[in-house]
């Protein structure tokens, strides 16, 4: 029987061809995720391992601490165990050319740090390759694989434009760094300079020391933990460690998502699979009866079947996994085009990367496959006397009640998900999962009887243009539900996720949509950059308000203190308070319930859910204090508690009153409101305003509907990626139609020769095969988007309370999908379709 099966794979390569490139695409997407993970993560451990090599210590602020101070850097540099000490600091800036053009480094960042030379820097030397190093506040110099992309040369003028201001410097020379591939922008100033420039004189955040020869790293770091024990101190291999474990942790969520995602393909693919092993089995009905009658038993039939099984899984899976290695390639040659390389990463191979995608392939194509070899086993002997196939299948009656069954409990559980308000988030939606699972897995069962009226209908509509061809390709799809159902299933599946993602997407835009309009009432508001995280600089409320034609301006801030030992954002030990220096209701739309929203000079306003939380009440008195950052401290009175909104979060406190105990500099400007006091039209004060803010560079200037724009835009590059990534799912859907013709086109020579004996022509036979195909797409597609809508519905629903509450539907994206689904049958029909013309029709008719 082995030898059977292997005979039978070789002489139909094209019967089985398209079950393997099922398991190529899924293993290969699980095996690529894996490589891309491993490789992301000896890229970085190889950044971190260089960063900290040559670092014996490292010292940082103890616990309770602002930093490390003046005193103690002074201390270790003097100590007699320490060679040399080096700030460890950096901060986010933008750059910009002496023309005022902003450097857009895409992915990368820009950042300035410390320059030290090589004979005093610890750890990795960076020598000066052109040009000579800074020696004042207004030089810098520059990295040179970052200067050569983007064309920045020795004696250049660059602005740089810090959270605080902006300053010209000049670049005096570039640096090399062996694993810089050139994606950041990284300025280097004299350490005297950077101290005055961005520390207050009195901290600094990190120390890394490099001991005299005779001391090792461990020694080192127990007598500075001795002498300094208000500090932190690890050994920078320590740190190394640590901050490896880190990125690992972080990587392990990409690799869950990408594995997710080549499960899905995995679970279409499945699908796709066992519809093809079905098939061939009906196909097979003589060759396994005759085998019967020859005296092969039920198991051995079964057994050959699963052999046959188990060879394509292994060479998919094998083939899934170079392709996966050349997955990986792909995206390193994008990401190198991008500016974001990935020095020295390799492919990734590991163990799991190769073993776990051809054992997970392998079983998933076994498992696919039982089902139809069982069948296979069930063949009588008296079949092979049969003149014609015999495969009309048992009734619908069972696997549709099942199906019903499931679709019925699935969406009671997606129902009352939904709509049990008083249930916790976790398990509404655990609810609705469990419901999603139950609606797909009961269309799968009841699939065959939905088709029955629907396809053929839908054929109808499709093929009236084409007269008897489209009536008998309507006939056709109605022959054999199962088939029709099984081809849709795995497109139906893929459009279902695409379509409840879309309603996510639709719903987040249209909410947060609402968020601008309906609760910000300023002209115009002006802001730093929405990526990454750099602040609005601190001098733009004064350039707005010397602005002409601006009468109100509103500053939002944060900063490092606490009202009663509580914050607006409380993290760990600490948190950080939102800070205000006027009246929020020029702003947003603010609806105090008690008190006023006028926060004067030393005053706290508290949302109602956050004031019962703590106890507040208007008129209450509380200590302001900055913990960890100044000894000050002052009293602020509670004035005022407003319903809570999108814009004014938890708790905010006036400018005034923070400025007392903190320095200027400590305060994170987030954005601010303009009004304009009539002067001026309205499009002039926008033209005024972004004429005074043009110097800062990063600052822009946007109305609310701009706004909503701009934050639909990032969500509609984070659909995107979703939307490539379940790509794969509908490829394996589309392959699957392919798949299922071109069985079905073998199985029925007999007709299609028969239909070309009695005159049809081979066009119309093309065009009866892919209107066939077409009705099949637009039923999977159709039956998709029910599902994804249903099931999306529920979701939101579940979602409401996280600020979603504005269920959208993409009508226009179903309209596309619709369309689309179309044109993925006419190019899923086009290879069965040309093989069913060339069929010779006396050759057709003897067989």
């Amino acid at each position: 029987m082995r030898k059977v099966s292997l005979r039978t794979i070789a002489a139909h390569k094209l019967r089985l061809a398209l079950t393997v490139l099922a398991v190529v695409l899924g293993t290969a997407f699980i095996s690529g995720a894996f490589m891309f993970t491993n490789s992301l993560s000896s890229t970085f451990d190889s950044a971190v391992n260089n960063a900290y090599r040559g670092v014996d210590a490292v010292v940082s602020a103890g616990e309770g601490q602002p930093g490390v101070s003046t005193e103690t850097r002074e201390a270790i540099t003097a100590d007699g165990q320490v060679d040399r000490v080096n700030l460890n600091a950096s901060t986010t800036v933008v750059v910009a050319t002496g023309e005022g053009e902003p450097i857009q480094t895409g992915g990368g960042t820009s950042s300035l740090s410390v320059w030290y030379p090589p004979e005093e820097r610890v750890g990795q030397a960076e020598p000066i390759v052109e040009g000579e190093a800074p020696g004042s506040v207004d030089e810098v110099a520059v990295n040179a694989a970052a200067a050569e992309r983007f064309g920045v040369g020795v004696g250049d003028t660059l602005t740089v434009v810090d959270p605080q201001a902006r300053h010209e410097v000049t670049v005096t020379g570039l640096f090399d760094n062996e694993l810089d591939q050139g994606g950041s922008l990284i300025l280097y100033m004299p350490e005297a300079d950077y101290l005055e420039r961005y520390t207050d004189g009195e901290y600094v955040d990190q120390l890394i020391i490099d001991g005299s020869d005779d001391v090792s790293a461990e020694d080192l770091v127990a007598d500075l933990r001795e002498q300094h024990p208000d500090t932190t101190v690890e050994t920078g291999q320590t740190l190394a460690d640590e901050t490896s474990e880190l990125v690992s942790q972080a990587l392990s969520f990409v690799n869950y998502f990408l594995v997710a995602f080549g499960l899905v393909a995995l679970l279409v693919g499945t699908f796709l699979i066992a519809n093809t092993f079905s098939m061939i089995v009906a196909q097979r009905t003589k060759e396994f009866a005759l085998l019967r009658a020859l005296g092969a038993a039920r198991r051995e039939i079964t057994r050959s079947v699963v052999f046959e099984a188990v060879i394509v899984g292994l060479v998919g899976s094998a083939l899934g996994v170079l392709a996966g290695m050349g997955l990986v390639s792909a995206i390193q040659a994008v990401l190198d085009a991008q500016g974001m390389s990935l020095p020295d990463a390799g492919l990734g191979l590991t163990p799991t990367a190769v073993i776990l995608p051809i054992v997970l392939g392998t079983l998933v194509t076994v498992v696919s496959a039982w089902f139809p070899a069982r069948r296979a086993g069930e063949v009588e002997p008296v079949e092979a006397m049969r003149s014609t196939e015999s495969a009309a299948g048992s009734p619908l009656k069972v696997r549709t009640i099942i199906g019903a069954v499931l679709i019925v409990a699935g969406a009671a559980a997606a129902l009352a998900g939904a709509l049990l308000d008083d249930s916790g988030t976790g398990t509404r939606a655990s609810l609705v999962g469990v419901g999603a699972v139950g609606v797909i897995v009961g269309f799968f069962f009841a699939g065959p009887a939905f088709s029955l009226p629907v396809v053929p209908t839908l054929g109808r509509v499709i093929g009236a243009p084409f007269g008897a061809v489209g009536r008998l390709a309507s006939t056709n799809s109605r022959r054999n539900p199962r088939r029709t159902s099984a081809t849709a299933f795995a497109l139906t599946l893929g459009i279902a996720l695409v379509t409840a993602i879309g309603m996510l997407g639709e719903t987040m835009k249209a909410s947060i949509s609402d968020v601008f309009e309906n609760n910000v009432t300023a002209d115009y508001v002006l802001s730093g950059p929405t990526s990454g995280n750099f602040p609005t600089p601190a001098e733009v409320p004064q350039a707005a308000r010397d602005t002409e034609g601006v009468g109100e301006v509103l500053t939002m801030s944060t900063a490092p203190v606490t009202v009663d030992g509580v914050a607006t954002y409380q993290f760990g030990g600490g948190g950080t308070t939102g800070v205000i220096d006027g009246n929020p209701e020029s702003m947003a739309t603010t609806t105090v319930r008690e008190g006023t929203a006028d926060i004067g000079e030393a005053g706290v306003l508290a949302s109602t859910v956050f004031a019962d939380a703590v106890g507040w009440e208007v008129g209450d008195t509380f200590e302001l204090a900055a913990p960890g950052l100044s000894p000050e401290t002052t009293e602020v009175e509670v004035v005022g508690i407003f319903e809570p909104n999108n814009i004014l979060d938890n708790m905010m406190v006036s400018q005034d009153a923070v400025e007392e105990i903190v320095p200027t500099g400590a305060l994170t400007v987030s954005m601010v409101g303009v009004n304009g006091d009539g002067s001026v039209p309205e499009d002039q004060l926008r033209t005024n305003l972004e004429e005074s803010v043009s110097d800062f560079i990063v600052v822009q200037v946007m109305s609310t509907e701009e706004m909503a724009g701009q934050a639909g835009q990032a969500i509609d590059q984070m659909l995107n990626i979703l939307y490539a990534l379940l790509a794969l799912a509908v490829i394996i859907a589309v392959l699957g139609i392919v798949n299922t013709l071109t069985l079905n086109v073998i199985e029925r020579r007999q007709e299609i020769g028969m239909l070309r004996a009695v005159g049809t022509q081979r066009g119309q036979v093309r065009m009866m095969i892919t209107l066939e195909a077409v009705q099949i797409a637009v039923f999977g597609a159709v039956m998709g988007m029910i599902i994804g809508l249903g099931l999306g519905w529920a979701f939101l629903t579940v979602l409401a309370g996280e600020g979603l509450d504005t269920i959208s539907v993409p009508i226009g994206q179903l309209l596309w999908m619709l369309l689309a689904s179309a044109v993925v049958g006419v190019v899923a029909a086009l290879w069965p379709a040309h093989r069913a013309a060339k069929t010779p029709p006396l050759d057709a008719i003897a067989d």
